[in-house]
């Protein structure tokens, strides 16, 4: 089976790291077993670090430890796709979509309501929540 390849949004990455359960966690892992293909830009990266720095600090040590562990592929979007993803999404947002329109991706996961609601026929790829990808049926063999 080919890795499916993913754009992991920093609201995916925080919830994976914070929690040993759920979605966001069982992403991470399988990530890790290298299932999937998880894929971030420095965006995602520096969200992560903001986010962990302002709301558990204490834990930051832990998080440098486990974001360095995963096999992530770091992308950076033109300013073409910057462009384009900016008129799908609010600016801020717009980064991180860029980056994902930049690569060839399947999945966009995030907990980020903008994200979810967003209308995606006009992308190559589907965007979704840690569940929505779970149950997808994507990782089955066949679907392949």
């Amino acid at each position: 089976m080919k890795p499916i390849r993913i754009f992991l949004d920093s609201s995916v990455i925080i919830a994976g790291l914070a929690s040993s359960k759920g979605g966001s966690r069982e992403i991470l892992n399988l990530a890790e077993l290298r299932v999937v293909v998880p894929i971030v830009s420095e965006e995602v990266v520096k969200e992560v670090i903001r986010n962990v720095e302002k709301k558990l600090p204490q834990t930051l040590p832990h998080y440098y430890q486990l974001f360095r562990s995963l096999p992530f592929v770091m992308v950076e979007p033109s300013e073409s796709h910057f462009k384009t993803a900016a008129k799908l999404i609010n600016l801020h947002d717009a980064k991180i979509l860029a980056a994902a329109i930049s690569t060839k991706i399947d999945w966009l996961i995030s907990l980020d309501k903008h994200f979810l609601d967003m209308k995606t026929e006009n992308l190559e790829f589907k965007i979704g929540s840690p569940g929505d990808f779970l149950c997808s049926g994507d990782l089955r063999p066949e679907s392949k």
